[in-house]
């Protein structure tokens, strides 16, 4: 366990497993989980043979509580200073929900010049309705977004069922996060608009979706695909699951994983 001290006075927490001289991959967790959410993932990643890099974001986990920096920009920045505080060197981005939007406000202040590749789980490039997007049928409208957020916290985000043992082991590392104090910061997610960066990327892009995720449809991650220009960019369903994908089929998940990093570490 670790910190480290943004530019703008926050107490990042961290940990990292593996030898450093390792292919190192980032897993960057979504809206109100801590770093705990990639359990099932450290040992497998670290087998495979890279150094894993896990963390909080701020205000979550065990990393600061602050009332500024809420929004996606700033976790874009605060994920650069990880990066050049750790001296990692083409490193994978792996985002789960915001933490895949945290990515791309990544891309879109640094671009993905410094970065082997991406991979996002469950999140679409835009949560909003637009009438060129999935024939305006994909999203929720503006007026909508006030009740999205007030539900948000009670939605079941899971599909399959979480083992008992499971359960326990990230209950036991939960840390309290308050949605109200930090609901501005969800709403800053939700209103962005990524299919621009996406089609800008010159990397692979991984997208992972939920069959039967309550955020967003396969049909999302599979239009992002098509906005991506890189040959070896890929969307893969993982069918009756909700939207925590790397918890609800963690084998399938982390071979998946590992399998695109493979592929284009030899290209």
């Amino acid at each position: 366990m670790a910190f480290f001290k943004t530019n703008d006075g926050v107490d990042i927490h961290y940990h990292t497993y593996g030898k450093q001289e390792n292919q190192a991959i980032v897993l960057i967790s979504g809206y109100s989980a801590s770093e705990v959410t990639w359990i099932c993932q450290i040992e497998a990643l670290m087998n495979a043979g890279f150094f894993v890099i896990t963390y909080d974001h701020r205000a979550h986990g065990r990393s600061q509580k602050v009332n500024y920096g809420l929004s996606l920009s700033r976790l874009a920045m605060d994920l650069h200073q990880l990066i050049e505080h750790l001296k990692l060197e083409s490193p994978v981005l792996l985002g789960h929900s915001m933490g895949a939007a945290t990515i791309m406000a990544y891309e879109e202040l640094f671009t993905d010049r410094a970065i082997l590749l991406v991979i996002t789980e469950d999140q679409g490039p835009t949560f909003l309705k637009h009438p060129d997007w999935l024939d305006g049928k994909e999203g929720r409208s503006f007026h909508e977004l006030e009740g999205f957020m007030l539900e948000f916290p009670r939605m079941k985000l899971t599909e399959k069922q979480l083992s008992d043992d499971l359960k326990r082991e990230l209950g036991k590392n939960m840390y309290p996060f308050n949605f109200k104090t930090y609901q501005e910061l969800l709403f800053n997610v939700i209103v962005q608009d990524w299919r621009s960066t996406i089609a800008q990327e010159s990397k692979p892009h991984l997208f992972l979706s939920g069959g039967k995720s309550p955020i967003f449809s396969p049909a999302s991650a599979k239009a992002a695909r098509a906005l991506s220009h890189h040959p070896a960019s890929q969307w893969i369903e993982f069918e009756g699951c909700g939207h925590i994908l790397h918890l609800e089929d963690a084998d399938k998940f982390n071979q998946t994983v590992i399998n695109f990093i493979h592929e284009n570490q030899k290209n």
